[in-house]
């Protein structure tokens, strides 16, 4: 009896000896694989995990990682069989599955790709980056009803996804339900209202009528920047432009040389659109002296409705503000971008 169990007692330590040193090899892996993941050093990573293959091939982790960081290298028919196998190898991980049907996306296998996604769900369905994707797969197959559902599941946990929030709005347009598309993209732009999305976001909501943001060119930048409005029935600057228009400040301060030009437009109104003009230029000149200093504040007016085009489609605004930046040597080419209307200058 008493060798029985010191025979157990010896299996035991044994026993836990190797899942310390299983478990500590997890760690290590997992450790590793996102150190490398978060300093984007795919080549490091791919390395390491490629010794790691040579001596443990069969490890989920390392067959996991190792996808990974092929995926990161534009490699995905490479990655998928190290994917596929560390999903066959741990089929209770959600983020194996997703991972595999990413895998499998880029491979153009959209079948497989769904699959796989709704595999992760299953597991986990807070798995917010399988919701996300799988709404990517059901709006390439134009499956926009269901895509749209699954987005809006993928914000109720994650309001701020990037591409849950362009997409929807994409979705809305196809489905032309205007109100809540011209609401889709408003949502995108509070969170996300620079890059080149959003000044794509930002044309297809003008189109709309909607100007709550806006497109500016200054130099060679394009800018997205919230609405300019005023107090109703005044010249003065609601609060919430000052982000806008210190933006427009730094950025032309940086720049170094060129004049900002600001025109206003108020229908049947040019006296009001005056005093908003001359607000505009008071509040830059204030908060950005620089510009005073050098004179590169000019500023129009116009009793008229500014009119422009946007996706092919005439808008006419009854009151705006529009920015561009000039080079004062070009004074003529700057006249013409001027509408033909009697104006004021200055």
């Amino acid at each position: 009896m008493f060798r029985t169990a010191v025979i157990l007692v010896v299996m035991v330590l044994l026993f836990s000896g190797c899942a310390v040193k299983e478990f500590g090899n997890a760690l290590k892996y997992n450790i590793q694989g996102e150190y490398y993941l978060q300093e984007k050093n795919f080549a490091g990573g791919r390395q390491t995990f490629s010794e790691a293959l040579q001596k443990d091939p069969d490890n989920p982790q390392v067959l996991f990682f190792y996808g990974r960081f092929l995926l990161a290298e534009n490699e995905a028919k490479s990655a998928l069989p190290y994917l596929e196998k560390a999903a066959a190898y741990n089929p209770g991980d959600s983020q194996y599955h997703f991972w595999l049907g990413l895998a499998y996306g880029e491979n153009g296998m959209r079948a497989k790709e769904r699959a796989s996604y709704n595999a992760a769900l299953r597991l986990n369905p807070r798995n917010v980056q399988a919701l996300v994707y799988l709404g990517n797969n059901l709006l390439q197959a134009g499956e926009l009803e269901k895509s749209l559902t699954t987005y809006q599941q993928a914000l109720d946990m994650w309001p701020d996804s990037p591409q849950a929030l362009y997409n929807r709005a994409v979705i809305l347009r196809k489905l032309k339900r205007e109100p809540e598309e011209k609401m889709a993209w408003r949502l995108y732009l509070d969170s996300y209202p620079a890059g080149s999305f959003a000044r794509m976001a930002t044309d297809r909501l003008n189109s709309l009528g909607d100007h709550s943001y806006r497109n500016y060119r200054l130099g060679a930048r394009t800018v997205t920047l919230a609405e300019i409005a005023f107090v109703p029935l005044s010249a003065e600057i609601s609060p919430l432009s000052r982000p806008s228009l210190d933006l427009i400040g730094a950025a032309v301060s940086n720049m170094g040389k060129g004049d900002l030009n600001i025109i206003v437009y108020q229908q049947n109104n040019q006296g009001l659109a005056k005093k908003r003009a001359v607000a505009l230029r008071g509040y830059l000149e204030r908060k950005f002296p620089q510009l005073k200093e050098n004179k590169r504040i000019r500023i129009s007016w116009f009793g008229v409705p500014e009119e422009r085009t946007v996706l092919n489609k005439k808008l006419v605004l009854q009151e705006s503000v529009q920015f561009f930046l000039a080079d004062p040597a070009k004074e003529k080419s700057k006249k013409k971008q001027l509408p033909p209307k009697k104006a004021g200058r200055k």
